[in-house]
């Protein structure tokens, strides 16, 4: 089998979100707010199996980056400025301007900047952003939409976002597939007991053989299965040395209780393996701490990264 392909999934659109290009969107979040994304999270293994990938184990997931956006408006007056709501800012990835949705430049400084030039400084350390006096740099119009968005600085108070005090996740539930193993080498434990290699969830055992071309005895026949380990109990015991299984399975549901806080050095390692076609639904929730909104809050997006063997 190939490697996982996991990817993540809106519950209502089945549009991929959680990639640098369609970051997860909480919308706008207030200062000491706790907000449940309004939608769920699907993350799938293969969703349509073209790849069939093998089962994804060890599932983590991780903060990779959250991008925060403050919206002002102009007053049209010379040499405005705006504070970001969250100090200080990180200078990489750069942050982006939008005046009226067209995105404007950063300079060091207006000195020998002409008049239409649409420019824009900002000092990293305080989030102060500056645009032109009409003489040096464009001033943006009245009434004009002013979009800030960037990533808080890693280093100091930024830091949060990525950690225990901003976002947290819950899985429960998933999308269930179904999947048919033929015939698998399994592995022998003693006479009696076999062990298979996709667990949980088990769903069926048809039988279980001393050859590929399932012939002769079904040593299955009588026996039990474990639907979590993937240890079958044979209704025969079996002196061969390798058995062959058909079975059925299926993902099995976390069913978590309660969110667990994820970011940067806070994985949140999910408890079930993710076979292909499956997925798991996961429930996302941000809460911002008093001190880090403006009065008009803050549009945040969180970008994940998913961690896994196979």
């Amino acid at each position: 089998m190939a490697a996982p392909v996991i990817k993540l999934y809106r519950s209502d659109t089945q549009a991929e979100v959680g990639t640098e290009g369609n970051p997860i969107d909480f919308g706008v979040c207030n200062a000491g707010e706790t907000k449940d994304l309004p939608y769920d999270i699907l993350l799938y293994n293969d969703k349509d199996g073209s790849n069939d990938s093998a089962d994804a184990t060890n599932l983590a997931l991780e903060v990779r980056r959250v991008t925060v956006t403050n919206q002002f408006t102009s007053d049209g007056s010379a040499s405005q400025s705006f504070t970001a709501s969250v100090t200080p800012v990180a200078q990489f990835p750069e942050e982006e301007v939008l005046v009226d949705g067209e995105q404007w430049r950063r300079v060091d400084n207006f000195t020998g900047v002409d008049s239409f030039e649409k420019v824009y400084t900002f000092d990293y350390s305080t989030g102060t952003l500056t645009f032109g006096d009409g003489i040096h740099g464009a001033i943006p119009p009245a009434n004009a939409d002013i979009q800030l968005s960037f990533d808080p600085d890693l280093n100091t108070y930024g830091k949060a976002p990525y950690e225990e005090l901003w976002i947290s996740s819950r899985s429960i539930g998933v999308i269930t597939h179904e999947l048919t193993v033929d015939v698998e080498q399994a592995t022998k434990v003693n006479n009696t007991t076999v062990q298979v290699e996709h667990y949980p969830e088990i769903t069926e055992v048809v039988g279980v053989w001393d050859n590929a071309s399932k012939t002769g005895t079904n040593y299955y026949t009588g026996g039990s299965f474990d639907s979590d380990t993937g240890l079958i109990a044979l209704g025969t015991a079996m002196t061969a040395s390798t058995p062959y299984v058909e079975y059925k399975y299926q993902a099995k549901s976390d069913n978590e209780s309660g969110y667990t806080s994820l970011g940067r050095g806070a994985r949140h390692q999910l408890a079930y393996r993710l076979p292909k076609q499956n997925a798991k639904n996961i429930k996302f929730r941000i809460t911002v701490p008093p001190d880090a909104s403006t009065e008009g809050g803050n549009a945040i997006k969180v970008v994940l990264r998913v961690y896994y063997n196979y």
